[in-house]
């Protein structure tokens, strides 16, 4: 148990700490390379998760749940009120809201919970491999939560709640785990999709704006199918070539 916590610590909390390190001012995150890296980040997510929950439920399973994720999402907006602002007057109207704090907040302790159920399953494989994408992902959250207005400092704390979740997996036996883990992988990817083409339709697609979007899709994608691992034991019945994706 305690090489699992520390596992877990290594793989969830320390990439949200490292977040640390980036700037404060809040005028690094409305360049157009940072917002850019934040959405190239989390649309590779996006489509990896929906390539995983493919593998793990089926064109069916996955329809279903992303679809779910999809709905939740919409419910947030409709009962969550919204403002607009402009980071400049070039800049087509982007929406600051309430409902994207609160989808990024949802989507994430999914994922992060899927996450601790790799590591629980994977041992230290799962846990390098989750360490890289997390690392990455963490800087991506970081933005899209100034972006949502939230303040650097605060949005460093909420980064560390969030990674908390990693260690739901010491609640949730085995069995459970493999039938929860696809569920969270789709409505995690379907929660977070509206926020990200939502972002992707106000874009100003700048030259670094693209090389920013660029930059976060390579390294995101880069970090999950680098680093090759299983989801359980020896008997899983995924090949042990297959990346983790959650």
């Amino acid at each position: 148990m305690s090489i699992l916590f520390i596992q877990l610590f290594l793989a969830g909390i320390l990439p949200a700490l490292l977040v640390f390190f980036l700037p404060k001012n809040p005028s690094f995150f409305q360049k157009d390379w940072v917002r850019g890296f934040a959405i190239g980040v989390y649309l590779a997510l996006i489509v990896l998760l929906v390539r995983e929950s493919l593998a793990d439920s089926g064109l069916q399973g996955t329809i279903t749940w992303y679809g779910a994720g999809l709905l939740g999402s919409f419910f947030i907006g409709l009962f969550v009120k919204e403002f607009h602002h402009h980071h400049s007057e070039s800049e087509s109207k982007h929406i600051h809201n309430k409902t994207s704090t609160i989808r990024i907040f949802i989507s994430d302790i999914f994922h992060n919970a899927v996450d601790g159920i790799a590591v629980s399953a994977g041992g230290f494989v799962a846990m390098f491999g989750i360490l890289g994408h997390q690392t990455i992902q963490q800087f991506g959250q970081q933005v899209l939560l100034v972006e949502s207005g939230v303040k650097p400092i605060r949005a460093l704390f909420f980064s560390i709640f969030i990674s908390l979740s990693i260690f739901a997996t010491l609640f949730i036996s085995g069995d459970v785990g493999e039938v929860v883990e696809p569920i969270l992988i789709a409505v995690s990817a379907g929660i977070v999709s509206w926020k990200v083409f939502q972002d992707l339709s106000h874009a100003k697609y700048t030259k670094d704006y693209l090389l920013g979007f660029l930059l976060g899709a390579f390294l995101l994608t880069m970090s999950l199918v680098l680093v090759p691992h299983t989801h359980g034991g020896e008997d899983d019945h995924h090949d042990e070539s297959q990346v983790f994706i959650g």
